[in-house]
């Protein structure tokens, strides 16, 4: 293991790139196709060599990430930037209005929003907007500039989409030409703007599904880099996975019609206090120490070795008994909220919930209870947020699942049979792995028992698949 340390160090010094747990199989073959390529095996030879040759050091990093990406991916958040944040921002200022994707990979990200923006504002969108994609891996940079893809990359785009604009092309499907010529792509390292000069100032930067190959120390950082390419009233845009684990104070996090976005913090912010949750799935590395921290780590280590810890003074003693006494408050209000709602006392539930969720607005228990009060008191949209909100902050969340999916079954919100087909289908597939989960519930028992949960998502999915199936609505690999 310690072979690969110094290849480690040296990406994470210039990339930022956190290897550890499964990426470390990929540093082990791309040092492997490293040796055959070069004949070297020595670990100081190839890393002299990897340092002073750029393409090579290129070619070596563009084995070390997933490029796993898709048109149309997240639809929600890319329909909210195209048909309400963007018009609204047309609607302020005069255009064009520019638009970054910040780890682009093979450019189906930026082709999507193009593809979207043409539809609709016509011809006049490329006089509207700017849209560039910036990557540190050229070769996928090369891919996206030909902007010819196979079918795996249209599994989210629907058939309409990708016969209005794409054409077959030697046995796979090429882009419109004047989209591909509207999207310009640049190399890009994101810890590094100065160096990179894409442009910018951006009105839009999109950081979506990237963040994953960074731990947080290097995240602020790169928020910190991103902020100079900002506009001074820009967005960022996170994956929905991803969005509180990105939260990290250099940004104000905001909500509109249940999509979270950042944007400049109006006065300097403390880094928050999220709870511990998974953000990402494979994204574990928050409270780790990556390879740019072992020197402190060392520090750390030899300071626990050395000196014995000192006793707690009275005010430190006093703080705890604080904290103590407002998390056992906190617990104690859940408790009562659940026991409000299960006597149907619903309006002094949702006040004691709203008060709860201005102290803890990331409180998983808070949000099912406040989106289950919301249903009963018949304002279905606040539930959506609600529930919404539960599955930024934890993915994994179950419940939120099975009551957004309940909410377009039992008709409180007009219904759309794929979300509910897909709503359903994760409460299936986080209960297979996990039969006996809470849901990332803290305090409160789930709702419904996951046995329970799991029967009926399986039955009401059985449901609408015949229903999407009937009216031929599905979209499909191309």
């Amino acid at each position: 293991m310690s072979a690969f340390a110094p290849f480690k160090t040296l990406v994470h010094q210039r990339c930022g790139l956190h290897l550890e747990g499964l990426a470390e199989a990929r540093l082990f073959r791309a040092v492997a196709s490293l040796q055959a390529s070069t004949g070297l095996t020595d670990t100081t030879a190839l890393l002299t060599q990897l340092t002073s040759d750029a393409a090579l050091f290129d070619q070596f990093v563009s084995q070390l990430t997933v490029n796993e990406t898709y048109f149309y991916r997240e639809p929600d958040a890319l329909n909210w930037l195209v048909n309400s944040y963007l018009p609204a921002r047309l609607a302020a200022g005069g255009p064009p209005l520019s638009i970054f994707s910040a780890g682009c990979s093979s450019g189906e990200e930026p082709y999507s929003v193009a593809m979207m923006l043409f539809e609709r504002f016509g011809e006049r969108a490329k006089a509207l907007f700017t849209l560039t994609g910036g990557d540190l891996d050229h070769q996928v940079l090369a891919k996206a500039r030909q902007a010819v893809y196979g079918g795996m990359a249209f599994r989210a785009l629907s058939p309409d989409f990708k016969a209005r604009y794409f054409s077959p092309y030697q046995g796979r499907f090429k882009l419109q030409e004047s989209l591909r010529q509207w999207v310009t792509f640049c190399p890009f390292n994101l810890l590094n703007a100065d160096e990179s000069n894409p442009g910018g100032p951006f009105d839009v930067i999109l950081f979506r599904n990237v963040s994953i190959y960074f731990d947080q120390q290097t995240r602020r950082r790169i928020h910190q880099q991103l902020g100079q390419l900002l506009a001074p009233n820009g967005i960022l845009l996170c994956g929905v996975t991803e969005t509180l684990g990105n939260d990290l104070g250099v940004f104000e996090l905001v909500e509109d019609q249940s999509v979270f976005y950042f944007r400049r913090a109006e006065q300097p912010m403390a880094v928050p206090t999220a709870p511990h949750h998974s953000v990402a799935q494979g994204d574990k590395s928050d409270d780790s120490v990556g390879v740019g921290d072992s020197a402190s780590k060392e520090l750390e280590l030899a300071s626990s070795a050395d000196l014995a810890p000192d006793a707690p003074s009275e005010q430190e003693t006093e703080n705890t008994a604080i904290e103590n006494t407002e998390t056992d408050s906190i617990t104690q209000q859940l408790h009562t909220a659940h026991r409000l709602l299960n006597q149907n006392a619903f309006d002094e539930a949702a006040k004691l919930l709203e008060t709860l969720l201005k102290q803890q607005p990331w409180s998983i228990d808070a949000l099912i209870l406040a989106g289950l009060v919301a249903r009963w008191q018949q304002q279905p949209h606040q539930a959506y947020d609600y529930f919404k909100r539960a599955i930024y902050v934890v993915p994994e969340c179950w419940p939120a699942h099975f009551y957004l999916a309940e909410l377009y079954r039992q008709g409180e919100l007009t219904d759309k049979p794929a979300q509910r087909q897909r709503s359903y289908a994760a409460v299936v597939r986080l209960l297979t792995a996990a039969p006996t989960s809470n849901g990332g519930l803290d305090t409160i028992a789930p709702p419904l028992p996951p046995g329970d949960a799991r029967f009926l998502a399986e039955r009401y999915l059985a449901a609408v698949n015949t229903t999407l199936a009937s009216t031929s609505t599905t979209q499909g690999v191309g």
